[in-house]
């Protein structure tokens, strides 16, 4: 065709030229990706939203970091803590030994027989834990960030004695105890203590305890929150 038709382009060069744009639109795709999350990342909105994301996470490590930190056993009784031993004052200074008093007469041997009786013996010892507690103990654990669910909204932290009856065959948790310890311990709520059994019963614990009677055992945690 010739040039003479109004300063039109020919279709090859329209094509060359969108393909030019289009290589050059690919070329400036990645730079141009970096400044819409830049803009997007600096949205406060955007920052606000995952300040309270870190907020949020941080408060619910620490928490399950907490609780799987003071959960004990309390299958056998502590240790009793010795006294500590009073300040004596000092001893006053010695008096002189009085006389020793006369020695009394020594009594005459008496003629007696007697019929020597044998005492019964009894031997007691402490209870040893079943050998499925450790696994018992780790599984709490693990149901950490849902107990601690149930004590949101707590004026101060406290602690709580969990005792129930363990079949270490189903797994499965009975006759529940939840008693607040120390003079602090603050009363559960209904919502409360219906939301810790929830927690602490569902689902059944997987122990294995080879050659142990399928009886239930009555054992005790202590969580602290």
């Amino acid at each position: 065709m010739s040039a003479g038709g109004g300063g039109r382009k020919t279709p090859d060069e329209l094509l060359r030229e969108l393909k030019a744009r289009a290589a050059e639109l690919h070329r400036r795709l990645p730079e141009m990706r970096r400044a819409a999350r830049e803009r997007v990342r600096q949205h406060p909105a955007v920052r606000q939203a995952r300040a309270r994301r870190r907020v949020r996470r941080g408060a619910a490590v620490a928490v399950f970091a907490l609780i799987a930190l003071f959960l004990r056993c309390e299958c056998q009784p502590a240790p009793p803590v010795p006294a500590k031993e009073e300040a004596r004052a000092p001893a006053p200074p010695a008096s002189p030994a009085p006389r020793p008093p006369p020695a009394p007469a020594k009594p005459k041997p008496l003629h007696a027989e007697g019929q020597r009786l044998s005492r019964a013996r009894f031997t007691s010892e402490l209870r040893e834990a079943p050998p499925w507690m450790d696994e018992y103990r780790l599984q709490v654990a693990a149901r950490s960030p849902r107990l601690a669910r149930c004590f949101q909204g707590a004026g101060r932290p406290g602690a709580l004695r969990w005792i129930a009856s363990v079949n270490p065959k189903s797994g499965e948790v009975s006759d529940h105890q939840l008693q607040p310890v120390g003079a602090g311990g603050e009363e559960l709520r209904q919502e409360q203590r219906e939301c810790l059994l929830e927690a602490l019963s569902s689902p059944p614990y997987r122990l294995t305890a080879p050659g142990t009677p399928a009886l239930p055992d009555r054992v005790g945690l202590v969580i602290e929150f």
